[in-house]
C-alpha cells in the first residue's frame, strides 16, 4: 500500500505544470525561447525593412513636393496667360500667344516628367541600397 501511494505522488511534470524549483511553467519558457529565436532571426530583417520603408516614404515626400511645386507654377503661368489673352487686340495676336503657351506647356510637362522620373529612380536606388539583414 505504501508503494502504490509513492508511485502516484511522483508522477512526471507536464509541460503546463508549475515547477516548484524554478517558479515558472513550461509554456512561459517556450514562449521566451520562441521570442528570443524570433528576435535573433527576424530582428535584423525588421530593421532593414523599417529602413527601406523610411527611405521610400522620404522619396515619395520629395516626389509629392516636386509635383506640388510644378502644379503651382503651371497654375500661376496659366492664370497670367489667361489675363494676357484678354488684352489681345486681334485674332492673330491671340493665336500667336496661344501657340507660345502650348509650346511652353509642352516643354514644361516634358521637363517635369523627366524630373519626376529621376526622382523615382533615386527612390528605387535608395531603397535598393538598404543593407541586407
Amino acid at each position: 500500500m505504501t508503494k502504490q501511494t509513492k508511485e502516484t505522488t511522483e508522477q512526471p511534470q507536464t509541460a503546463g505544470a508549475v515547477s516548484p524549483a524554478a517558479g515558472t511553467n513550461g509554456w512561459t519558457d517556450t514562449a521566451d525561447r520562441q521570442t528570443a529565436t524570433f528576435s535573433a532571426f527576424h530582428g535584423p530583417l525588421l530593421e532593414a525593412t523599417s529602413l527601406a520603408v523610411s527611405r521610400y516614404v522620404e522619396g515619395v515626400a520629395e516626389l509629392n513636393q516636386e509635383m506640388t511645386r510644378f502644379v503651382a507654377e503651371r497654375l500661376r503661368y496659366d492664370a497670367e496667360f489667361g489675363h494676357a489673352l484678354t488684352g489681345c487686340r486681334s485674332f492673330v495676336q491671340a493665336a500667336e500667344m496661344q501657340q507660345e503657351w502650348v509650346k511652353k506647356a509642352a516643354d514644361d510637362y516634358t521637363a517635369e516628367a523627366k524630373k519626376l522620373g529621376e526622382i523615382g529612380q533615386k527612390i528605387a536606388a535608395d531603397v535598393a541600397q538598404t543593407p541586407a539583414p
